[in-house]
């Protein structure tokens, strides 16, 4: 059944927008709530001019989306949870939870149903979350979960699962040096023979055992 959309309908169409729909979906839904009306050629007029005025409401849309952005821009959703064992959530976050935190920043409400998280978060740690703003704004927002008992406090342990400390540089082992066969060999050799006696120290020149014996 063609039908002309009288009002934006999330995953079947756009307002002015002209489309084959299944009969009983236009029957039951569509047609009874007035979000869309049969294709005749009077509507099929009025379409074009509907399609403006859903464009222009998208674009002021997308406008307020952007300033949003703006004001959660390097703002992380700290969500301080009571944790279990091995860093285990006792409950879950779920998308509902993370609307109700980036209204706390924003000023104002959102539905739960733009927070796009795929399945509630069970353990603590650092999540990047979509949130769709509007149908072309589509920001990350960070989501980090902290225990909220804490020692050190849910600020500090949000900021030490944000930057943990680097791990400490590696020792580089010393470079070998090559030698020639046999050379570390004739090194001991020499250094564990004893001097002759009378022989001359290291260092001692002829002239100087020359005086010693005048």
């Amino acid at each position: 059944m063609k039908v002309v959309f009288l009002e934006t309908v999330e995953g079947s169409g756009d307002m002015g927008e002209v489309k084959a729909v299944a009969p009983g979906y236009a029957r039951n839904y569509l047609l009874p709530r007035g979000l869309a009306a049969p294709a005749t050629p009077a509507l099929l007029r009025r379409a074009e001019r509907l399609r403006e005025i859903e464009e222009q409401r998208q674009r002021e849309q997308d406008a307020h989306a952007r300033e949003l952005v703006g004001r959660l821009e390097g703002k992380a959703l700290i969500m301080a949870v009571r944790v279990g064992e091995q860093g285990r959530l006792y409950g879950s976050v779920t998308n509902a939870d993370i609307a109700e935190k980036a209204g706390e920043i924003l000023g104002e409400e959102l539905d739960r149903r733009v927070i796009l998280l795929p399945e509630a978060i069970r353990s603590v740690g650092v999540y990047t979350v979509p949130i769709r703003l509007s149908r072309h704004v589509v920001p990350e927002v960070t989501v980090v979960v902290v225990d909220v008992e804490a020692p050190e406090g849910v600020e500090a342990a949000a900021k030490a699962l944000l930057h943990p400390p680097a791990p400490p540089a590696s020792v580089a082992a010393p470079t070998a040096r090559a030698e020639a066969p046999g050379a570390a060999d004739s090194e001991e050799a020499s250094e564990e023979t004893p001097t002759a006696e009378g022989a001359s120290e290291p260092g001692t020149s002829s002239l100087e055992e020359g005086d010693a014996t005048t």
